[in-house]
């Protein structure tokens, strides 16, 4: 019985977790690694595919709604 309490009371505890960890895990993926300039810009670094079919890291900024 005992064993059964403890296991139960650990199972739960890691169902907590696991949610916690998803909630701060999906309000990172709507922000993206995107950081603010002012005025609704929003900037992040991202491989950009040039002309001659190579990918280069760039920083694009996008104006907000």
């Amino acid at each position: 019985m005992r064993n059964s309490l403890i296991s139960r009371s650990l199972l739960a505890s890691a169902f907590v977790v696991c949610l916690v960890s998803m909630a701060s895990t999906a309000a990172v993926a709507r922000e993206g690694n995107a950081r603010s300039i002012g005025n609704g810009v929003k900037c992040r670094t991202q491989a950009v595919l040039q002309a001659d079919g190579t990918y280069k890291v760039q920083q694009v900024c996008r104006k907000g709604v």
